[in-house]
């Protein structure tokens, strides 16, 4: 064999090696390239799936947060009315002539304590308009039980502050409202406020 021949031979041999080489540098580049293509799809889809869940869950937070802001301003609403409501009823029943008045005024005042005396502190009208109905307890009560009128140093819209040595009961007209507000506003609401409104 000429050297011609050996040199073609081996330039042959390794242009086969250097094509082998680079098919399987190729081979292992394409690979390698694959799997980082199928690492960051992965990691892609991850993120786009967390992204989703954050992007529902601060939604859905949302939701929840306006719901409840809708529902406690529709609640305040609600509260604003009945107070409204309420507040009308103390001076309506102030209001009432006096015959009607102070049949209300005595079923109170017979709640308090048949052998205890004290201060009954009113306005100066009812100061004027209990008069019969005190009269008229005090003959049922023994003399050291007895009640008296006195001018409340605070504004009453109507009523008494039943004033004895060691307590105080209040029956004045406002603090009953108050009472009968917050027993019966469940009640007067399901009147009031027919169906459910919340979101």
């Amino acid at each position: 064999m000429s050297v011609e021949h050996i040199r073609e031979a081996i330039l042959a041999d390794a242009g086969a090696e250097a094509e082998r080489i680079a098919a399987e540098a190729r081979s292992r580049h394409d690979e390698r390239l694959a799997a980082a293509r199928a690492a960051l799809e992965k990691e892609f889809a991850a993120r786009l799936e967390k992204a989703k869940l954050d992007a529902e869950t601060e939604a859905r937070r949302r939701v929840i947060l306006r719901r409840a802001e809708h529902n406690l301003a529709l609640l305040k609403q609600r509260n604003d009315m009945l107070d409204a409501l309420f507040a009308q009823a103390g001076p309506r029943l102030a209001a009432l002539p006096d015959d009607g008045y102070r049949a209300v005024m005595e079923k109170w005042m017979r709640s308090l304590p048949a052998d205890v005396g004290g201060e009954l502190g009113c306005n100066e009208r009812d100061e004027m308009r209990l008069g019969p109905v005190i009269e008229k307890l005090n003959r049922e009560r023994p003399p050291e039980a007895r009640l008296r009128a006195a001018r409340h140093d605070q504004p009453l819209t109507g009523g008494v502050l039943f004033r004895a040595e060691k307590f105080e009961i209040d029956l004045s007209v406002d603090a009953r409202v108050q009472r009968l507000r917050e027993a019966l506003a469940p009640e007067v609401s399901r009147i009031v406020f027919t169906g459910d409104v919340t979101v």
